[in-house]
């Protein structure tokens, strides 16, 4: 027979309790071809679905504690290039996450006199080594 991409829905025990099922239907065809049913195959992900939330719950929190913290916070990826900054970086900079967002903190926002050291700093800790303040 001919399949269908898996599938997610929810079913419900006889007790009501919610069972998260990934399914995969497939046409049931007589010996002449025609459609006769379907047989769909699952498996329960019901514990996959609770972690997948739980991570999804634990990300919102730190985002949220990320954007109220009363201290600029900022990130930047493997080239630099800023992918997080928080409402106290915006108030005491003056940009917006939509100004910042993508382009390299060091080339960009910190003064000339400064780019060697901070980004020597920055590329430590890219590989793991830290100093101390």
């Amino acid at each position: 027979g001919k399949g269908t991409a898996n599938f997610e829905f929810p079913i419900f025990t006889k007790d009501w309790r919610r069972i998260e099922i990934l399914a995969n239907a497939t046409t049931r065809c007589n010996e002449q071809g025609e459609a006769v049913g379907v047989l769909g195959v699952g498996q329960d992900i019901t514990e996959r679905k609770k972690v997948e939330i739980e991570k999804a719950n634990v990300a919102q929190e730190l985002q949220t504690f990320i954007d109220t913290a009363n201290a600029p916070i900022f990130g930047i990826d493997h080239n630099g290039m800023v992918n997080e900054w928080n409402n106290k970086a915006v108030e005491i900079t003056g940009y917006s996450r939509e100004e910042v967002m993508g382009k390299n903190l060091v080339d960009v926002y910190i003064s000339p006199d400064f780019r060697e050291s901070v980004k020597l700093v920055f590329d430590d800790a890219l590989n793991f080594k830290y100093t101390a303040n």
